[in-house]
């Protein structure tokens, strides 16, 4: 018995060993790839950086980036600020550039529906509704209250617009009976550059929210083309914004895949870890503060991300895959600007 209890001891203490050495290792691998504050960066980042919470301001906008055709917001999808930033964003390009055609990470049919309680007089919530829940099959973690509660805001400011700025969604994914063998992306370029020549939009400024690897304009080591990659390899100039998140909450629906809470919640996966892993996080949050959404610059004057591949090597543990960019390329290819959101909320079912 005493031998038993010996052997019991032994395999408690040798498996509890081994939990203790794989959380420590977890916890100092996570330390050393989210790496410590860069004070170069943060110089440069303090220079080039305006808190968003309430509005987009002009402050880190040069002539360059207006003369921009298209301008993309990627998001990791489930955070309720993302929508709320796609408004701002949008309403801020209409106002300045008069940009009026939004492009959407939809099927067609959706998009049509759209337009259509874009343009009902009687604002139709049915018909809203109806789009919201449509979104749900291809991106469960957007269709959301917040994601109606946004279109119905769109709607009430396209009604205050002469008819020369008011806002047309163009719906560029796949149709779900597309049988086609090429890549999502590759669709959406496609389908873009049709609805340009049949609408005869060639002299028109685009904007659209999309899913974050969508809006790299290069491709990564895994060699996928994306969405604005193609677009800046047509030579179109794109301006890419990412988000990424600290202390937020993400919307994680039920699916059959999934361990989901109860609440459809979930806290653990922000830029700081611990499942995913953004290198250089730490210097945004160095010159963010709780509860705001701040804008940083990364391509002006004597940035160290022309050089660097800060805040595009992104390491994930469970959900998707690593970001892990091209030998020889640097942040700057993937994108222009970044939003930290901080104490986002997660979206909610729809009501």
């Amino acid at each position: 018995m005493k031998k038993f209890l010996k052997i019991i001891k032994f395999t408690f203490i040798t498996i509890s060993s081994i939990c203790l050495l794989f959380i420590l290792y977890f916890f100092i691998s996570n330390k050393l790839f989210l790496e410590s504050k860069n004070e170069s960066n943060i110089t440069y980042l303090k220079k080039n950086s305006t808190e968003t919470t309430n509005s987009i301001n002009d402050k880190l906008f040069d002539d360059d980036f207006y003369k921009s055709k298209v301008f993309l917001l990627g998001e990791i999808h489930g955070y309720a600020d993302n929508q709320k930033l796609d408004k701002e964003l949008l309403f801020f390009l209409n106002k300045k550039l008069g940009v009026k055609y939004y492009i959407a990470e939809m099927d067609s049919i959706t998009a049509k529906k759209l337009n259509h309680f874009l343009t009902d007089g009687l604002k139709n919530q049915e018909t809203l509704k109806e789009v919201v829940l449509a979104i749900k099959k291809r991106i469960p973690q957007q269709s959301s209250q917040e994601l109606f509660d946004k279109w119905n805001y769109i709607y009430d400011y396209n009604q205050k617009l002469t008819d020369s700025l008011k806002i047309t969604v163009i719906g560029i994914d796949k149709n779900f009976d597309d049988d086609s063998k090429i890549t999502r992306d590759l669709a959406m370029v496609i389908n873009f550059k049709n609805s340009i020549k049949q609408l005869n939009l060639e002299n028109e400024k685009f904007y659209g929210l999309f899913g974050y690897f969508h809006v790299l304009q290069n491709i990564t080591e895994n060699g996928k083309e994306t969405f604005a990659s193609e677009l800046k390899k047509s030579g179109i100039k794109t301006t890419s914004f990412v988000s990424y998140t600290i202390d937020s909450e993400m919307y994680l629906p039920k699916t059959p895949q999934l361990p989901t809470p109860e609440n459809e919640k979930v806290d653990w996966i922000n830029a700081d870890g611990p499942l995913q892993l953004v290198k250089g996080i730490n210097d945004l949050k160095e010159l963010s503060k709780p509860n705001s959404i701040t804008l940083f610059r990364l391509n002006s004057e004597n940035t160290p991300f022309l050089k660097s591949q800060h805040l595009i090597s992104v390491k994930s543990r469970v959900f998707g895959e690593n970001v892990v960019p091209q030998k020889g390329t640097f942040t700057t290819d993937y994108f222009q600007y970044i939003f930290l959101l901080r104490n986002s909320k997660a979206l909610t079912k729809l009501k």
